[in-house]
């Protein structure tokens, strides 16, 4: 038998690491997920190497942050000659399965993972149609307006991870019964779309916070920096009103506790199956601000948009317990392939999670822009994260600093406090260590013409996306 552990993760989009009973959110219901930190470890300084969905999923799936596979915004394909954790997973001997989101494009759906039985809701092309909703078409979208239209309802988003878990649980139990057969190790990655907008919950999860879910903490500062200031405008956020945050803000903790109980029910498949040895994993793409300084969604990198949950159970990692290093998806990728024992991945910028010895506190995250409907120039803003401070570095303008011991809440910028300057030099200079923005600009300008074709291509011939779910009842989406 071979005694590697099969592998079990969970991913979810936008999920806030902070919207979790378990990390002290005395309002969110998250028992499946408190669970598993309590039987497993939660690292609490998780990052996502983007706080974007393309370029953080293909950065965790490849070990290659986004200036290195060329991956920089949501219309960038991660080209199929890069290996990814499921190649080299696949290379060690297991056998590899995706069910459901994630956000591949192009006509490689799979990207080395063996089978992927329920594919993504979203489009396989830069420019192909988004899933229908119908009614609640209004309350899709990144910008401020969209957010008026949220509330209590039902979408065939909220179906396909319904179907994503029962196939989900389908495909553990077939593997769970080849493991026992031949003794072959998997990797199971399960991906949901929640709770990424639209914020409509159903009206059993909606009304349990009805009420109950306070204002945003956090209100928009007097004075911005000015790439922050200048998403705040792109996104007509300001507009917002106080109606249409409380009804986003709870429509989101009742998504989080839809994708609490189908993660309970997966959990509770592999306890049954009596899989001891296995790991089980439940992380995010990225955070959501929701609300705080006035901000929504993504794209910034206030640890409400750039941190993520982690919470991993394994055999050879303690139980009830928090880990407080600094700590980014790639290093999860890099520990998975430990407990695999699988080839080293070319590049690979993660560190396994399971040495703590001699462990540097320090991470880095990068925008580059491209979120759906916000229109900016070409943003290159990038993010070092160390045990104490957070340099935020914006191509063409002042960057920021946030002292995260004495201003956990990053509320007071000290790039331009004299005492400072030496702390912003040399993490300024860390900062741009293999990261060249004038480079980055000549590549991001080719990424774009290449989109424009495949766009104009996609119009033109609408192709065929056979690995694309359909909800086989479009007509459920209405608001309740």
């Amino acid at each position: 038998m071979d005694e590697r552990p099969d592998i079990v993760m969970v991913m979810t989009d936008q999920h806030a690491a902070r919207i979790l009973g378990c990390a002290g959110d005395g309002i969110a219901e998250t028992p499946n997920l408190d669970r598993l930190a309590s039987q497993g470890t939660r690292f609490e300084n998780c990052y996502c190497p983007s706080p974007l969905c393309v370029p953080s999923r293909m950065a965790f799936l490849s070990g290659l942050e986004p200036h290195r596979s060329g991956v920089f915004t949501n219309d960038d394909y991660l080209a199929s000659d890069i290996p990814t954790i499921a190649h080299a997973l696949g290379a060690a001997g297991y056998d590899c399965r995706l069910v459901g989101r994630m956000h591949f494009y192009g006509p490689d759906q799979l990207h080395g993972f063996g089978a992927r039985p329920v594919g993504d809701i979203g489009a396989s092309f830069p420019g192909a149609p988004p899933p229908d909703i119908g009614p609640l078409t209004k309350g899709r979208g990144n910008r401020g307006p969209e957010l008026e239209h949220s509330g209590a309802g039902e979408t065939s988003y909220q179906a396909y991870d319904k179907a994503v878990a029962e196939q989900a649980i389908e495909t553990l139990h077939a593997l769970a019964g080849q493991r026992r057969r031949s003794g072959k190790p998997f990797f199971l990655l399960v991906s949901f779309f929640c709770p990424h907008p639209p914020y409509i919950a159903r009206r059993a999860d909606y009304d349990v916070f009805d009420g109950r879910v306070p204002p945003p903490a956090l209100g928009a500062p007097e004075t911005d920096h000015p790439a922050i200031a200048a998403w705040r405008e792109a996104g007509g956020i300001d507009a917002v009103s106080a109606q249409a945050t409380q009804r986003s803000r709870t429509a989101y903790y009742g998504l989080v506790r839809m994708i609490d109980r189908l993660c309970g029910r997966l959990f509770d498949a592999i306890d049954t199956l009596g899989l001891d040895n296995a790991v089980t994993i439940y992380a995010s793409d990225h955070g959501e601000c929701l609300g705080e300084r006035g901000l929504w969604w993504k794209s910034v990198m206030y640890d409400q948009s750039a941190k993520v949950p982690l919470v991993i159970r394994a055999p050879d990692m303690p139980p009830d317990m928090v880990d407080g290093r600094v700590t980014n998806l790639i290093d999860l990728s890099a520990t998975i392939l430990g407990w695999a024992e699988a080839p080293a991945l070319p590049q690979h910028a993660g560190r396994d999670l399971r040495r703590s010895v001699g462990w540097k506190n320090e991470t880095y995250s990068a925008y580059y822009g491209g979120l759906m409907n916000i229109s900016l120039p070409p943003l290159r803003h990038r993010m070092v994260r160390t045990d104490r401070y957070k340099l935020i570095w914006f191509d063409g303008e002042e960057p920021m600093l946030f002292d995260l011991e004495a201003d956990p809440l990053e509320q007071n910028d000290l790039a331009d406090d004299p005492t400072c300057a030496a702390t912003v030099s040399a993490l300024g200079r860390k900062m741009l260590e293999g990261w060249d923005p004038a480079e980055i600009a000549t590549r991001q300008d080719l990424n774009r013409a290449r989109a424009r074709v495949i766009r104009q291509w996609v119009r033109a011939t609408r192709p065929q996306e056979p690995a694309r779910w359909l909800d086989p009842h479009p007509g459920r989406n209405r608001y309740e």
